[in-house]
This record gives structure tokens, sequence and C-alpha cells, in this order.
């Protein structure tokens, strides 16, 4: 029985201009219930086949990729060996620890994020690196608005 989780996932992958495709609804779904909003490559595969979504490493990261270009999921700049995706779309800030492997979501005014990395840059002037990402315009692609 449909539900209106599975409408409101329908909906968002038809304002992205994607075509329907019960798969890409499934792991949109997953994703969109995950416990976690930073997930890699592999444990996104893993919870794929624990909820039986078939389909290999390549085809769930080309899956994948299709709903970030499509502004349905980030893609975090990371130091991890693949890639880490980001279920939370909208633009945002992130600190990542690399002595404990978090991440964590800032969604914070300008002027907090300026303050925040003004005083860890005071903390600890050699342990902080500053990377600052200029996103695509989804709309600029045919996307999501």
């Amino acid at each position: 029985m449909p539900n209106a989780g599975d409408a409101a996932v329908r909906e968002e992958l038809r304002r992205a201009g994607l075509p329907r495709r019960r798969r890409l609804e499934r792991l949109l779904a997953l994703l969109r219930g995950a416990g976690d909003t930073h997930l890699s490559l592999s444990e996104i595969v893993g919870m794929a086949v624990a909820n039986g979504l078939v389909g290999g490493r390549a085809e769930m990261a080309r899956a994948l990729g299709t709903l970030a270009d499509h502004g349905l999921l980030g893609r975090l700049a990371t130091t991890a060996a693949e890639p880490i995706f980001d279920t939370v779309p909208e633009p945002h800030s992130h600190l990542v620890y690399e002595e404990t492997a978090q991440t964590v979501d800032l969604h914070v005014s300008h002027e907090t994020l300026l303050a925040i990395l003004r005083q860890m840059l005071t903390d600890r002037p050699d342990a902080v690196e500053v990377l600052v990402r200029v996103r695509r315009d989804p709309a600029a692609m045919g996307g999501a608005t």
C-alpha cells in the first residue's frame, strides 16, 4: 500500500526531472529514512542489500551519482577513500574531524560560521584546513529548482 513517504519521494524525483524508476525511488526513500546523514558508498550498498535492493556496487554508484547530479543528495568533500554522500541536499557547512572520522553538519548563519572558523583558527592554527566548495546550480543543469 502506497504511503505519504512514497509520494514525497516520487515528487522529489519528478521535480528533479528524473524519470519514474522504482529502484531509484526505493533507494532515495531508503536514504531519506537513514539514521545518519553522511554515508559512504559501502554503507549505502550494505543498507540497500539489507533492504532487498539488489544491484552491484558500480550500479549503486551510478544511481547515487544521478541523485547527486540532480540535487537530491550532496557529495561531501572528504579525505575518505570512497565517496561520501549527504542525504541533506540543501547547501550547508560541515566540520570534518580526521581523527575520529566524524562529520558534523553546521546549519548556521554566515556570521556564526565565520565565528566558528575564527575560533578554530585561533585555537588550532596549524591543524585547521579550509575548503570552500562552490556548488553547481542544479537549475542550470535542468534539475531541481
